[in-house]
């Protein structure tokens, strides 16, 4: 990328954080968020919004640390970003984490545009900036800084720096839970002879090593992790809950069995119609809509619905990237199992936000056909996006 490349993205991220400021703090000031239960540390003022949920349990662990010899909630959240939080000295933690967010979330974008395999960084980085959930980057916790290392290391692996590509590996891999998975793009991507080749994807893993190894040493459990995720207060424990969907997709088509008729026989004419007027493909995304759609409805909550909505997205990016041709398989793969171990850890809550760090579904969006482009799609990405984070004292992110 040129300069004035680095420069453009550098503009795309500059409106996307503004928005993001300006969204949450209209939305606190009109009402528009607010907090139900008034139960929330209100850290950041008008900000506070971006400093709940599980901003209070890495502020927590950065204060008491984690338990010694029991296997608490705590060990569900990784020790990079309580060590941040700690590491602010006098100045207030909340600062410090929007900080460190702040330049991470410029430093993730121009990483995103960076390892485009298709030199559409821009393109890259505006799909980024309008995906629904992009405003969650801002948040006070760890993810942007996941992304920021992952995506780096991508464009660095591509360009031959495997060494630096696999410290950036690592740093992801310890600040969030999926962030190992970096290691499965490189090592099909590095560019490297095999010492730097084999770094590159061991470096992660051993990071993800350590922080399971430390959690083992601390509480002396060593599924510190997968237990803390089981507990009630997150449910992650499996797929056991996904075979209750399809019994949710009966009930609710049984209580609208007119409506859904009626709506299945409209949306296969179009889908007829399309299909003529603008080929196959345009009727198949349009089909995979309408099922999604009607999948929707096995929904329980706004909030799992919210989540299901972007789980649908996800996939569909997932599956241009497989058609977009053989480079694109090793991201492919990554943004699959990036996927499916959100899903499959048995709850779509906070899907939205763990699947942001699968930054190779922006390069489909930016790669893929061009009606992905259209200006009526960015506006409605965008209104999406404003929505979804409308909700955000509301819904877990």
């Amino acid at each position: 990328m040129a300069r004035r490349e680095y420069a453009l993205v550098g503009a795309v991220w500059a409106v996307w954080v503004l928005a993001v400021l300006g969204v949450v703090v209209g939305g606190v000031a009109s009402g528009a968020i607010a907090d139900p239960h008034a139960s929330w540390v209100h850290y950041g003022g008008r900000l506070w919004p971006l400093f709940i949920w599980d901003y209070g349990w890495y502020h927590g662990i950065a204060s008491t640390g984690y338990p010694h010899d029991l296997t608490g909630p705590q060990y569900a959240f990784f020790p990079l970003w309580p060590e941040v939080l700690r590491a602010s000295g006098s100045v207030p933690d909340w600062v410090a984490a929007l900080g460190v967010a702040t330049v991470a979330s410029v430093v993730a974008f121009l990483g995103v545009a960076a390892a485009s395999p298709s030199r559409r960084g821009l393109q890259a980085a505006v799909a980024l900036a309008c995906w629904p959930g992009s405003f969650l980057l801002l948040l006070g916790y760890p993810d942007v800084i996941a992304l920021a290392a992952a995506a780096w290391a991508a464009a660095l692996a591509v360009r031959g720096r495997p060494w630096l590509a696999g410290v950036l590996g690592a740093l992801a891999a310890v600040a969030r839970p999926t962030g190992f998975l970096i290691a499965i793009p490189l090592l099909f991507v590095t560019r490297s002879s095999m010492p730097g080749r084999v770094f590159a994807v061991v470096a992660p893993l051993v990071g993800a090593a350590a922080v399971n190894g430390y959690f083992w040493a601390r509480s002396d459990d060593v599924f510190a992790f997968v237990h803390a995720q089981s507990l009630p207060i997150w449910a992650r424990n499996g797929p056991s809950r996904l075979t209750k969907w399809p019994g949710h997709v009966w009930h609710a088509i049984g209580d609208h069995r007119l409506l859904v008729a009626v709506a299945v026989v409209l949306g296969a004419a179009v889908v007829v119609l399309v299909a003529r007027r603008f080929g196959l493909i345009s009727a198949a995304v349009l089909a995979y809509l309408g099922v999604s759609g009607l999948l929707l409805l096995g929904a329980q909550t706004p909030q799992t619905r919210i989540q299901s909505a972007i789980l649908a997205l996800a996939v569909l990016m997932l599956v241009v990237l497989v058609w977009l041709g053989r480079i694109y398989w090793p991201w492919a793969a990554f943004v699959a199992a990036i996927l499916g171990i959100s899903v499959f850890s048995g709850s779509v809550t906070s899907f939205g936000r763990q699947a942001l760090f699968a930054f190779p579904l922006y390069w489909a969006v930016a790669d893929g056909p061009r009606p992905l482009r259209h200006p009526l799609v960015a506006v409605a990405a965008i209104a999406a996006n404003v929505a979804f984070a409308l909700t955000l004292a509301k819904y877990a992110p």
